[in-house]
Parts: structure tokens; sequence; C-alpha cells
């Protein structure tokens, strides 16, 4: 771990649990906030370093571009909040109960709702209302939508300024069926039978179970992770969830879907990351096991490689036009996955390399 990023730890863990800043050298703001952009904690991040001793303060151009930062994604939030009311009066008005996914209803789980940065705001209502509710929000004045994804695809987008919704009808696309039947069994219980009615700062908001919420958390950076790279935002709110629901989740169900999935390995190696990078107190991280130490250091390398969405290589982009080429292009792809994956968790990736060899076949044949 270099200074820059044995800085940006320090913070990052002053900003979740409250604990003193321990740097006692003189900071490179330049990498320590290249750091935070490239996974998406900057607000985070920028509200520790503004409170920091005169002698570690940013320079004058840093503190304010952070203050601006901050002032955006506040405003960001509550404009959010202001449409979100929109999208669910008028569903609920239909008898639609939408359930809040992922980062909006996770920010709450924060010491400062507002440090927490989001992007989409993420509504599941299943596969019989899907369409109903798609219309509906598509009707509220200002909507555009830009992802036509009614028909085909797991969700819909729809935006508002700068605020974009994606209404779910299932909350994670599976290939493999075997996984997908599982999951779709804990998937029903968390977000149908066992759901929360709770008041989001002014309005009733319907959440996931507690045990969904912290399986789904990591499942999502677990996606992230193997698909398009995953930052520390997306492992903090798993961190966050644990610490907020301590003592509240049954255990014994989530190491059952977690083991269902063939994810307890994975949890337990970014769970060491959890603890001994970002600070969560050892015993608020359940089935945590230290003999993880090693691949959690490969892990750290290439989180710290890829960050928050930023796998994306130039192999990656570069798909050529041509119908043949993009399919043997896409071949290829599956095998640099695999060994992107492979350093760390060797199960899962013969596993995705599988399932990925069997989808794109069954594609080919189609096509």
């Amino acid at each position: 771990m270099t200074n820059s990023e044995s800085h940006y730890f320090s913070l990052m863990q002053a900003a979740l649990w409250g604990v003193p800043v321990a740097i006692e050298r003189d900071i490179d703001w330049r990498e320590v906030m290249d750091i935070a952009k490239f996974h998406a904690t900057t607000v985070l991040v920028s509200d520790v370093a503004l409170r920091l001793p005169e002698r570690l303060l940013p320079p004058e151009d840093y503190i304010d571009k952070m203050k601006g930062m901050m002032r955006s994604n506040l405003f960001g939030q509550l404009e959010a909040k202001q449409k979100l009311s929109m999208v669910l009066t008028i569903l609920c008005e239909k008898g639609i109960e939408p359930v809040l996914l992922k980062g909006f209803g996770l920010a709450q789980l924060y010491p400062n709702p507002v440090l927490r940065q989001f992007g989409d705001i993420d509504l599941f209502v299943g596969l019989e209302p899907f369409h109903e509710a798609c219309a509906l929000v598509r009707s509220l004045p200002g909507a555009y939508t830009w992802c036509m994804e009614v028909d085909s695809g797991r969700h819909y987008n729809v935006e508002f300024g700068k605020t974009v919704f994606e209404i779910h009808r299932v909350s994670a696309d599976i290939t493999d069926p075997r996984e997908k039947a599982v999951y779709a069994d804990i998937e029903h219980e968390g977000l149908v039978e066992q759901t929360r009615r709770v008041d989001l700062e002014g309005f009733p908001i319907t959440l996931p179970s507690k045990e969904f919420m912290v399986f789904f958390t990591f499942f999502h950076a677990w996606r992230h992770f193997i698909t398009s790279g995953v930052g520390w935002r997306q492992i903090s709110d798993v961190a966050m969830t644990l610490h907020a629901y301590l003592g509240q989740v049954d255990l014994d169900k989530l190491r059952q879907w977690l083991s269902s999935m063939h994810l307890m390995k994975p949890w337990q190696v970014f769970g060491y990351l959890m603890v001994n990078t970002l600070g969560l107190p050892e015993a608020e991280m359940p089935f945590y096991d230290a003999r993880c130490k090693r691949k959690a250091r490969r892990l750290y390398r290439l989180i710290m490689k890829t960050g928050n969405f930023k796998r994306n290589s130039s192999f990656m982009r570069n798909k050529p036009k041509h119908r043949i080429l993009h399919k043997i292009h896409a071949f290829m792809g599956i095998f640099v996955d695999f060994f992107y994956r492979v350093r760390v968790f060797p199960s899962a990736a013969f596993r995705e390399m599988r399932t990925s060899l069997k989808h794109a076949l069954s594609k080919s044949r189609r096509t």
C-alpha cells in the first residue's frame, strides 16, 4: 500500500466510523483525490479533508473543488428526493408498491446520508406490474426515456433532469438457469414476502428485508467486480449495512443464501478487506476468516487497478463492427474475463466462463 493509499483509507475510516485521522505526514492531495474519484467516494473524503488540522488541509484550489462537489451532491439528493416522491405517488395511487433498491436507501445507513454519492434510483416492481409502472413513470411531466429495455431487458430507465430512475422487473440479471432459480427464491423472500415500510425523511417507502439488504448489497458489489469493476463505494455500502443492522440479521439465512449462490468465499475475502482496510470492526463481519489474507491482497490490487466501473480495457471497448469479427471478439472476451477473475477466485472464474460460453453458443445458434 502506497502512502497516498494509506492516507485515502485513513480519511475513509474517519468518514465511515468517526475515528481520528491517523495521518502525520504531508498528504499528496492530487493522488488521494484521484483515488477517491476512481472509487466514487470524493464527497466522503472531502468532508473529512475540510475538517483536518491546518497543517494537513488541502490547497485552496482543492478546498474550492471539494466544497463544490459537496454542494452538487447535496442539491442532487434534494432534487432526487423530490422526484422520488412524485414517482412513488403516481405508482402507489395505482396500487403498485415499489421497493427501493441500492444507493438511495443505502445512503440512509451512513453517518451523514448526503455524503454517500449516488447515481440512479432503483425501484423494484416485479414482473406483473412492470409495464404499467414504466408507462406511469414515463407519463410524468419532464420524463425522458433513453434505455428502451421495456420489452426485453430487466429494467427500464426514465430520466428527470439529472435524476435517473431504473424500474426493475427483476433485481439481478443472471444467465445460469440453476443460479437464476435459486436467486429467484431469495429475491421473492426479500423483495416480496419480507419487505419493510419505513419513513424516509418525511415520506413512506418500502425497503427489502434486512437480510436481503445485506445479501443484495454484497451481491451487487460482487457483480460489479466480475463485470465492470468494483469501487470502494460499493464495498463501503456492504460495510454500512453490516454496521447498521448489527444483531438484527438472521445469520443462518444469510449463510444459506451466500452458500447457495457460491458466494461464501468471495464474501470472506471481501470481508477481510472491509475489516483490515476500511476499518469495519471484526465482530461486525459475519463469517470472518483471517486465513483469506493472501487472496485479499490479490483482490485489493485488482480493486485499486479497476475501480468503480473502470474495468473497460481497450480490448473490451474496441469491438469490431463486422458481424463475424464481433462474435470472435466476444468469445475472446470470455477468456479475458476468465484470467481477470481466476487470480483471486478460481472456482468462480471457471463457473462464470462455463456459463458465458454456454450463453454465447446458444445466442450464436439463434442468430
